[in-house]
Order: C-alpha cells, then structure tokens, then sequence
C-alpha cells in the first residue's frame, strides 16, 4: 500500500528547497559559463553573487541538504561544458565554499538588517570580499598536488578582485529587489520601482545621460573611458531611489565590461592582446570604484529619507495614540476644505470626546487611561477609510474629518463609530472588564455653514457638548434635531 508524504511535513519542504536551490545553482553557473567569454577580461564571475542574493532573501533557514545539491549543481553545470569532472568538482565546491561563507557572515553573525543605509553596503562589500578569498583559497588548494599548475600571485590577486566585483555588481540589486509580500511592509520605506520616473520627463534625464556616457564609452574608448559613466550614475543616485540606482550601476558595469571585451580603441583586438595581468587588475579596480561610489551614495540618501520621514511622523503622530498631532490635523483638514473643484458630496468633520475620561484617571490611575486613550484610537482608525483624517486634539478629545462624504453618511458613520466603541473591554486590574463609550459632534460644510475649518470646529463643538448633556454615548448633528441625533433612536439604530 502506498504512502503519499504530505507537503506540510519538514521532510518534504527540505526536499522541495534542496531541489530549487539546486536548480538555481545550476542555472546561473551554466548561464555565468556561456557568458565568460565576455566576461573574462575582467575575470567576472556573477553566478556566486546572485546565488548568494537568492539564498539570503529567503526567511528559512538552509539546510544541509540544499547546500549539497547546490554543490552538485554548480559541478554540474562546470561539468556539462568544460567536460573534466575533477576540475569542475573543485571549481563548484570552492564556489559553494564562498556563498556559504558570505549567506554565514550576512546571515548569522553579521545580518543586514536594513539595506539603506551606508554602512548596510560597506558590510555586504566586506562581506563579498572575505567570501571571494575563501572561493580563491579553495580553487588554489589543487594546486597543492600539481604546483606544476599552480597559478602566478597576479593571476590569484586578479582572480580575487573579479570574485568580489562579482558581489559588489550583483548582490545589492538582487537584494533590493521588492519581494512578493506587499501587506505588512511599511509603505513608507518601499521602493515604487523605476517605472514610476517615466512619468515624470525631468526624471528622465538621468537615466538618459547614462545611455549617453555609455555611448561614449564605445565611440571613444581609451584609459579614460571607465570615467565617462562615473558622473552620470552619481546624478542617477542623487535622483533616483535605491533599487532603481542600484540596477542603473549593475547595467553600467557590465556595459563597460562588455565594451571592453568588444575592443574599444586602440582598436579590435589590440587591447584585449595587450591587457596584461596588472592591467586587468587595474581595470578591475576602476569598475569596483565605478560600483561602489554609486552604491554609497544612493544609500545614504536613502537613509537621509527615511531619517526625515521617520522625523516628520514623530512631528505629526501623538507619540501615545499614533494619531495626528493637533497641527498635522489642521494642516490636513484645512487641505480637504480648500480643495479644488470642492468634493461633490462636501466635507464632514466630527469632534469625539471619550466620556467620563477623568472619572477613568481618578480611579484607575493614568496609566489605565493610557491604555482607553491607546485602544480608542486603534478602534477609530481601524474603522475608517485611508484617506479620512484622525487626530488628536488634546487630552481625551479627538477630531475627525471624512473627505467626499455626505451629511446623512456621515451620521451613520458617528453611529457605527460609536457602537465600536461601546463594545471596547479593558482587562486591567480587576477581572470585570472596563467599559467606554464616547460622545460626538459633528459639523458639516455642505449645510450652508462657512467652510472655514475653525467655523466647522465650533460647530462640531456646539453639537458635542449638545450629545453630552443628552446624556453622552451618543452623536449629535449641527442643524439636525435634538431627536435624531440620541443613540437610543429607532432611526440610529436601524443605521448601526
């Protein structure tokens, strides 16, 4: 009788990770393989980069059996095209050897815990060069046997520096690269992409300057050729955000290698001739330098935004409720009235005052009334729509404004509001569950009423002070009678 193993056991996801990763290995070494003639001259090796890219976006860890049929898929893909197994075993385990040493370092002792930031890169590129000499090591360790065949201090310090520009071409973008699951990350520290700059003809210049310099760098050619891409991918840093800067560089430095494969002047042929060891050494440097100054730059301004972000959040959220400050409210509240053309259905604006909050504080002590202050507003804001405004205007009263929103859907909203937080239970000292409930005022500017926002708070406020002395938890409507407005009537409850 057969047995099915179900996908949900450990056995199998093991399996399944081995057989991508191994998949993946052999892909992007097969791939690097058919691409070295052109790559050569700079000693380029990108299949450990991304490799190493690919194993560090994932959120498993890697288990052991993944690393060996990742080895087995970088021989096999040696293999497959030079044909001699001996050397395509040592080259696809002295390549496993570096991206397990760089997915160790950034992994486990040394974790990137936020990649905008310069010194995220200084520790990837630190990273990338330990892991291209543990790779070079590992390649020389043959030599041991046949010094016959051991390679020239030259060739191994070129063979170094082509590994670790590898890492420093590729593995940064690939890192950047958005992942899959948009919900739960903050929509403030994401990338929107490159597609995003087309719409904007300014934002263009840039990337078109760069197409320009790479041009150049074909039509011109000579010694100064690396430099002619070098001011155009700063300008690309300075405008653009990190993931588009980041591919910007990747695709200059492979243009630039690919150029000079291709034989920019002296001519065809006579510089790929004469590209002596100390020479390629020196070009590889040049490309590294074209790399990082890009890299670093485009970081630290990507750690400048997010600095003046997080700086203005803490400016316009209450540091206890997360709601907006008493200035953002207004600014944003006076942005809505002013809008033009107006909003069709008008604007409405609620004042909300918790009931008996001191009563709460004198009995329970503040920090219980922080916990009713934290909690109501985490109702309120779960309750409304992204673009209405909630803000906190001191003590235990808050403001509401909802944009393009009518007077009849905005009392049925006060409504569905207040039966929130009716049903709110806090759980402090005691076992029996503390209870509140809250009053509201609401204004609105298409009853006739001046648009000016500090007209439509009086109003708001005349009307909350009106729901308080009909005996709170409950809305009350500027212009709307008495009746209509108590949380006990049919007409309200039928709209809870």
């Amino acid at each position: 009788m057969s047995q099915t193993l179900p996908l949900g056991t450990n056995f199998s996801r093991s399996i399944v990770q081995a057989a991508w990763i191994a998949a993946a290995a052999f892909l992007l070494a097969h791939a690097s393989l058919l691409a070295q003639p052109a790559l050569e001259r700079a000693a380029l090796w990108p299949a450990n980069a991304i490799l190493a890219g690919v194993l560090l976006r994932q959120q498993a860890p890697i288990r052991p059996l993944s690393w060996l049929l990742a080895g087995a898929g970088l021989a096999l893909a040696r293999c497959s095209l030079d044909g001699v197994l001996p050397q395509a075993v040592a080259g696809g385990l002295a390549d496993l050897a570096g991206v397990w040493t760089i997915w160790l370092i950034l992994a486990r002792f040394w974790p990137l815990d936020n990649l905008r930031t310069p010194r995220a890169v200084v520790r990837m590129l630190l990273a990338g060069l330990a892991a291209s000499a543990v790779t070079v090591a590992a390649g020389l360790l043959p030599g041991y046997w046949n010094p016959a065949a051991a390679p020239t201090p030259e060739t191994v310090a070129s063979s170094l520096l082509g590994q670790w520009l590898g890492y420093c071409i590729f593995l940064l973008p690939v890192l950047l690269l958005p992942r899959m699951e948009i919900p739960g990350i903050d929509r403030r520290r994401r990338d929107h992409g490159p597609l995003r700059h087309l719409r904007n003809w300014s934002a263009r210049i840039p990337g078109a300057l760069l197409v320009f310099s790479l041009v150049l760098c074909f039509l011109l050619g000579g010694p100064g050729a690396l430099l002619l891409p070098f001011a155009a991918l700063v300008y690309c840093a300075h405008t653009y955000q990190q993931w588009t800067s980041a591919w910007l560089a990747l695709l200059a430095a492979v243009g630039v290698v690919l150029g000079l494969d291709a034989g920019w002047s002296p001519g065809p042929g006579e510089l790929l001739a004469s590209l002596s060891v100390w020479t390629r050494i020196s070009l590889q440097l040049g490309i590294l330098l074209l790399m990082t100054v890009p890299l670093l730059m485009s970081s630290a301004l990507a750690a400048r935004g997010d600095l003046i972000v997080s700086l203005n959040r803490a400016l316009d959220h209450d540091d206890l409720t997360g709601a907006l400050s008493r200035p953002a409210f207004t600014r944003g509240a006076q942005e809505y009235l002013r809008r033009i053309p107006p909003a069709p259905h008008g604007n409405g604006l609620m004042m909300l005052d918790i009931d008996h909050f001191k009563r709460i504080n004198d009995r329970h002590g503040h920090a219980a009334g922080d916990n009713v202050l934290c909690e109501f507003s985490r109702t309120i804001r779960e309750a409304i729509r992204p673009e209405d405004l909630f803000g906190r205007l001191g003590g235990e009263e808050f403001g509401l404004v909802l944009p393009d929103c009518s007077l009849e859907e905005t009392t049925e909203i006060a409504e569905r509001l207040r039966g929130c937080v009716e049903k709110i239970r806090l759980y402090l000292d005691s076992d029996e569950p503390l209870r509140i409930t809250v009053s509201i005022g609401i204004a609105h500017d298409g009853q006739g009423l001046p648009a000016g926002l500090d007209k439509l708070l009086s109003h708001a406020d005349q009307a909350l002070y009106q729901a308080k002395r009909q005996g709170r938890n409950r809305w009350c409507a500027h212009g709307l009678e008495t009746a209509e407005s108590r949380a006990d009537a049919p007409r309200a409850r039928r709209r809870a």
